[in-house]
């Protein structure tokens, strides 16, 4: 046993000190809601198309996605290869996780949260799922098990039936994640009950309550949770409502202290662009209006000698305008449980509920702010040590005009915040001095340019393809039209006050948000041209070349 264990951390350090980090994404079944779908009995309903996933991917500067799988969509090789489709579609990277099944068809509930009685079904699932995948190596990495909430503290028991799946279904010890504890929250306890290999984390604006959602006490709580162990974590799951945000987080990034000089007017500057055409990248201006920004003090002598060539007139910020919130969200405060379960166990009911004010009140657009800001400045400070993250996976890359939606033109701007988040972890270790002590002037990473992978700014990102040409009928509005019954297959939320999916017939008073049986019939209303950008089976309708490119780096660049 000791023998396996060294042999297996050998492994791990090996892997740990050469994968490269995951810059994630969730793409969720697209049947009922984002929170509940998964857990529906039966093969997935995947609308997705791999074009569009490889078009939405690469802009957006994801390199893996996270793809789940319940024991019926692992069994049929058919649907295995949908998922591969997509999986090499993004470049060949990614997560697979097993997700529980409710018992009852249509529904995400009831269930046990364990594979308790059900290990060797779990483990055949697995098998065939290796079957497709055993050739990505370490690429595609397996998750056994998502937010086994059921086994409560019962680390040892976890971790015992967890082993089990892995050895009945023959999976390498080294492409396996074990989830932690609750919501994949405890990843701590799984540690201690014996686990050596790697491990998922998963944090959202709810392990807060309520009046402690502070940037500091975010940061802080990710620091805790994630102790000694970082460097063995992905991240599988992180989210917080997206819309609504006002500030403008290109200058807020650019008015701190310690600031990177990443990008200018919403195009990034690449390291090696910057050996090749220093003149052409308006770094002096941006060191002229911040001059408190580190990297400008550390290079000044340097953008001294900038300042003498020629420089091409500075552009002006392109405007960022982000809608108001006008769906309300049934926030649920829980300690370390996932939304869904921390809603049943406390007897919250599924029902359509009355749309949020337009005006979102301060206290909403803080908590994303503060939970962004915090998750950020936590994994800085863990991969300043030496022990960052392998990969972190944002929740989520469906299309369905939700608060939680990366691609709605309403999430822009905390869109933005998760892509320079991703693009921290993606640079390189910070460098050392001569006398081999880290450089800690500069707050994000050593290199102040990130890598040049051609990632469009989601603020700009609106521009990729043409505008719809239907029209937003009023009616779906949120004065008309209410969020969908999320007790149904169908129900959808709204997203910038408007429905962008049906709008059903009147029931009682209202119209109600959806699509399929009991949003279709009669009277309905197709509110599609509310969405922007355009929904084509589950992500953006974006063309194959944009017309009007908005690419950051070498691309923009060489056109000025």
């Amino acid at each position: 046993m000791k023998l396996h264990r060294f042999a297996l951390l050998s492994a791990l350090s090996y892997a740990v000190g050469t994968r490269i980090v995951d810059k994630g994404l969730n793409l969720p079944v697209t049947q009922g809601t984002t929170r509940d779908g998964a857990f529906f009995p039966g093969l997935y309903q995947l609308d997705y198309q791999p074009k569009a996933v490889a078009r939405a991917a690469n802009r957006a500067g994801f390199s893996a996605l996270r793809l789940a799988v319940n024991v019926e969509t692992a069994n049929n090789l058919t649907a295995l290869q949908k998922h591969k489709a997509y999986i090499d579609a993004a470049g060949g990277r990614g997560v697979i996780c097993m997700f529980d099944t409710s018992a009852a068809p249509g529904a995400s509930w009831p269930r046990t949260g364990t594979v308790t009685g059900k290990v060797d079904q779990v483990a055949n699932a697995w098998k065939s799922v290796h079957s497709v995948f055993g050739s990505y190596g370490d690429n595609v990495m397996y998750e056994i098990f998502n937010e086994p909430w059921g086994y409560k503290a019962d680390a040892v028991t976890y971790v015992r039936e967890m082993t089990d799946v892995i050895r009945l279904a023959g999976l390498p010890h080294d492409r396996v994640i074990l989830a932690g504890l609750y919501g994949s929250a405890d990843v701590q306890s799984v540690a201690r009950a014996g686990w050596q290999g790697y491990l998922a984390y998963h944090v959202y604006v709810f392990w807060l309550p309520e009046g402690q959602r502070t940037q500091e006490l975010f940061s802080k709580r990710i620091q805790q949770d994630l102790a000694g162990l970082s460097d063995r974590v992905f991240i599988t799951e992180f989210g917080v409502g997206l819309d609504g945000l006002k500030a403008n987080i290109d200058q807020d990034e650019l008015n701190k202290n310690l600031a990177v000089t990443k990008y200018v007017d919403q195009k990034s500057v690449t390291s090696d662009w910057h050996e090749e055409h220093p003149e052409n990248l308006k770094v002096v201006s941006i060191c002229d209006k911040y001059p408190g920004n580190a990297w400008c003090n550390k290079f000044k002598k340097k953008l001294g000698l900038l300042a003498q060539k020629k420089k091409k007139p500075s552009e002006s910020p392109l405007a960022a305008g982000a809608s108001q919130v006008a769906e309300k969200v049934t926030e649920v405060v829980g300690n370390m449980l996932g939304a869904d379960v921390a809603a049943q166990l406390g007897g919250e009911a599924a029902a359509a509920t009355e749309p949020r004010s337009a005006a979102a009140p301060a206290a909403y657009q803080n908590d994303t702010m503060a939970f962004l800001g915090g998750m950020r400045d936590a994994l800085y400070v863990m991969k300043r040590k030496g022990l960052g993250v392998r990969g972190l996976y944002h929740w989520h890359g469906w299309h369905n005009g939700d608060t939680w939606d990366f691609w709605d033109a309403a999430n822009a701007r905390s869109s933005r915040m998760i892509q320079m988040m991703m693009m921290d972890q993606a640079e390189g270790t910070a460098p050392m001095d001569m006398a081999g002590t880290t450089d800690t002037t500069d707050a994000y990473m050593s290199e102040d340019f990130v890598k040049d992978e051609q990632a469009v700014h989601m603020v700009v990102a609106r521009h990729l393809g043409k505008k719809s040409t239907a029209t937003c009928p009023e009616e779906c509005g949120a004065k008309h039209c209410w969020q969908g019954s999320e007790a149904q297959i169908g129900g959808k939320h709204l997203t910038g006050g408007f429905c962008t999916h049906n709008c059903s017939k009147v029931y009682g008073e209202n119209r109600y948000c959806g699509v399929g049986e009991g949003y279709k019939e009669e009277s309905a209303i197709n509110c599609g041209g509310c969405a922007h950008p355009p929904m084509c089976d589950g992500l953006p309708c974006w063309t194959e070349e944009p017309e009007q490119p908005m690419f950051l780096q070498k691309r923009a660049l060489r056109r000025h």
